[in-house]
């Protein structure tokens, strides 16, 4: 056991190398610097209504929208790396409001819109291809719709909700249909429709797998000369895929439409601003404030802090430190933060210029891309990193699960008061403590906060103790100091997947070693293979257990493939596959190789762009997870 924690320490210690070359060393320079707008690059057409969409490659696809001259079918290409814009193939069909979904194989599929000069509400939906750069028609919805919604559920098909068709009659047109579109055959399925006619509403898809669509517009009322108002929805409803029905659950506080839906870290989903449907004199919408928290547990709302400035048409960005990020909309340029840990709002730096209908992009890195009638990056400058090793552990109810973490101090001045708490809400007691990182010795106290110098780092132990079993669960963690904003979380990097179970289970603990030694696997080339070692320890019961690997929630284009290997040589006991079956028994310490092929390129963003390698039981449970970072060179 001696020596499996010695491997666990020292592996431990090149993470936190590859970490802090490739996740610190920008925080660093930007230590003490305020949060800011600042503009990158200029877009080849100016636009609003349009999508943007993140590539696998790490590039920003913005696609269609309007402006002076009506829809336009232009798309463009941002480039995080060099902060600059490049075209890429028109659409076939210019459009405005539509949306656009990134596909399991990598493709974008933009549905509906309108196009009000040349066919009205739209019914046509196309496919961006990133690897030729150009789009191609796909088959066509059953009805034409724009202020709709397009969910990705996870069985790979793309569910398309509500929204309006106003050929025919103006304001008569709101659609309480919804249709799924499967990229297998390229063709669209009548699915049940919502109890409730909407349009402007959101649709989030929850951890549950269910979506949850809430609020929106139902109709409008003229009162003779304006002001007028829309009739805006309370209502909220639930499409379950593996059913196909949809069910009401609870009401809204507030009407709220043209508003935004964020889930956060512990599960709750965050609805802020938009309008109640009133208009002003001059024909335009009144804003709101309000703010409100759905919890999937119980199907009920919650009234939260209002914005501090009412808007709607804004976008709401969910940061790397679990923050919300609130961005312009009815033509105002301020920008404010949401805590949910406080439950409370505060402004931060304002854009250039004020929009509403534009886009907001979260990046790897944490920058996050706004683009409309010009395009600006917000960077929060980050001044804790953490780290967590094992990246899984699953134990037996009332038995406590141990792991390492390392909190780095990025910044130029002491972090005071810094802990470690649990994000993600679970049937289980947390402690930490300090410890000596040359021995792993405790030191301090338990539960203890205290302060880090600048630019140090402080090791931990930290044990979460379950009282009930509990599926497998990515256990987000707060590595928070009273004057910091906490770490970014980074799911693999220093979030715990942790399950329970009332009787013994399996726990692998995994470990990688790459070529490079940093945890980075480099492939030469865009046709190129990498590899990387894995060694592991069953610290828990035997079981037959199988090692797959895949990229997380990033699409990337690699092939993966696995082979057990004998653990003097590190040849392959058997000719590499997509997975691995083998009895691990407990105290066993089988070692496996990964070989990752890629098919086309892959840029270096370790936060998002990484290998898992899992180990399921028979029922799929997962009881073990390590990952690495990958690109191409």
């Amino acid at each position: 056991m001696k020596q499996t924690r010695n491997i666990a320490r020292q592996c431990f210690a090149s993470i936190l190398s590859a970490i802090v070359a490739t996740l610190v060393l920008e925080p660093v320079a930007l230590a003490g610097v305020d949060p800011s707008w600042t503009p990158t690059g200029n877009l080849n057409t100016p636009r609003s209504g349009h999508t943007a969409t993140l590539l696998p490659n790490g590039k920003v696809l913005v696609a269609a929208g309007d402006n002076s001259s009506g829809a336009i079918s232009n798309a463009e290409l941002y480039d995080p790396s060099t902060g600059t814009w490049s075209v890429t193939g028109n659409l076939v069909t210019a459009r405005g409001g539509h949306t656009a979904t990134l596909l399991p194989n990598g493709k974008v599929l933009v549905v509906g819109g309108y196009n009000y000069e040349g066919g009205g509400d739209l019914n046509s939906a196309e496919l961006y291809d990133p690897s030729t750069g150009t789009w191609s028609v796909t088959g066509s919805l059953n009805t034409g719709r724009g202020g709709h919604t397009a969910t990705l559920l996870p069985n790979g098909k793309v569910l398309v909700v509500g929204g309006y068709n106003y050929n025919n009659y103006p304001y008569a047109g709101l659609l309480n249909s919804a249709e799924l579109y499967d990229p297998a055959t390229g063709t669209w399925a009548v699915a049940n429709g919502l109890n409730e006619a909407r349009s402007k509403h959101t649709a989030t898809l929850l951890p549950n797998g269910k979506v949850l669509v809430a609020g929106g517009q139902t109709g409008i009322f003229p009162g003779g000369n304006c002001p007028c108002f829309d009739d805006v929805t309370t209502s909220a409803e639930l499409y379950d895929p593996s059913t196909g029905t949809w069910s009401l659950t609870g009401n809204l506080r507030t009407q709220h439409e043209l508003h935004t839906a964020t889930l956060l870290g512990n599960d709750k989903l965050l609805v802020a601003g938009g309008t109640e449907g009133r208009w002003t004199d001059i024909g335009e919408y009144v804003p709101s404030g309000s703010v409100e928290l759905y919890d999937p547990a119980t199907g009920t709302w919650s009234v939260t802090a209002s914005l501090t400035t009412a808007r709607y048409s804004h976008t709401a960005t969910l940061l790397p430190n679990g923050k919300v990020l609130v961005a312009a909309g009815y033509y105002t340029g301020t920008a404010e933060l949401d805590d949910p840990t406080t439950g409370t709002w505060s402004s931060t730096a304002s854009l250039d210029s004020p929009r509403l209908d534009h886009t907001a992009t979260l990046l790897p890195g944490g920058k996050v891309l706004l683009v409309g009638s010009s395009a600006e990056l917000y960077d929060s400058p980050v001044t804790l990193w953490a780290a967590v090793l094992p990246s899984s552990r699953s134990v037996q109810v009332g038995s406590p699960a141990t792991a390492f973490a390392t909190i780095i101090n990025a910044g130029q001045e002491t972090a005071t008061g810094c802990t470690i708490s649990p994000v993600t809400s679970t049937p289980a007691t947390l402690t930490y403590q300090t410890t000596d990182p040359a021995t792993n010795q405790l030191t301090g106290s338990q539960n203890t906060p205290l302060d880090i110098s600048p630019g140090a780092a402080q090791s931990f132990i930290f044990a979460l103790t379950p009282t009930a079993p509990m599926d497998p669960t990515d256990i987000q963690l707060s590595f928070d100091c009273a004057n910091t904003d906490p770490a970014p979380i980074i799911s693999g990097l220093n979030t715990l997947l942790f399950s329970a179970s009332a009787s013994p289970t399996p726990d692998i603990m995994a470990l990688v070693a790459t070529l490079s030694g940093d945890g980075i696997v480099n492939i030469p080339g865009t046709n190129g293979t990498g590899v990387f070692a894995v060694a592991t320890v069953n610290v828990g019961a035997g079981d037959n257990l199988t090692v797959s690997a895949d990229t997380g929630g990033a699409i990337l284009p690699v092939n993966i493939f696995i082979c057990q290997t004998d653990p003097q040589s590190g040849a392959c006991l058997a000719p590499p596959d997509s997975s691995v079956t083998t009895t691990i028994l407990s105290n066993e310490t089988p070692t496996f190789g990964v070989f990752v092929a890629a098919t086309g390129d892959i840029s270096f963003f370790p936060e998002t762009h990484r290998i898992f390698l899992r180990f399921k039981d028979s029922g799929n449970v997962a009881h073990g997870l390590t990952s690495v970072a990958v690109r191409t060179q």
